[in-house]
């Protein structure tokens, strides 16, 4: 993973060898390129960094990679998840849960099989994680 600088402002990114080659077609590059040989074309490598952990209330994108100590890193923007998001989120895991979970009771009860009550507190127990 690379970026592009032009006057000491991010050009591209992310870049890559690819496409400094398409980008001068007319140049001769070597098969493989140091990152000394990569500066002279403004294009640096960016340090990855880990992929941070969230909460399912939370979205992670990417940022725009900083320069920090002479190396180019990752930036990884973590924000909260609007209340509509949220919701309909627990909507969506309720209604798996409601299919995966209960129904199997709901049918078990129908054929006499289990106590309206364990179906019941299973729809419960369902509409209090997901609420």
């Amino acid at each position: 993973m690379y970026i592009k600088i032009k006057d000491n402002q991010i050009e591209k990114y992310p870049y890559s060898i690819n496409q400094l080659k398409q980008d001068n077609k007319d140049t001769s590059f070597p098969a493989e390129m140091s990152n000394e040989r990569l500066a002279e074309w403004n294009v640096y490598p960016v340090s990855v960094v880990p992929y941070p952990q969230a909460t399912y209330k939370q979205n992670v994108k990417e940022g725009t990679p900083e320069l920090i100590d002479g190396v180019w890193k990752q930036v990884w923007n973590v924000t909260d998840k609007s209340i509509d998001e949220v919701n309909a989120i627990h909507e969506s895991n309720r209604k798996e849960a409601y299919k995966e979970e209960s129904d199997p009771l709901f049918f078990k009860w129908q054929r006499g099989e289990i106590d309206k009550q364990l179906w019941l507190d299973k729809v419960n127990e369902i509409k209090q994680r997901w609420n």
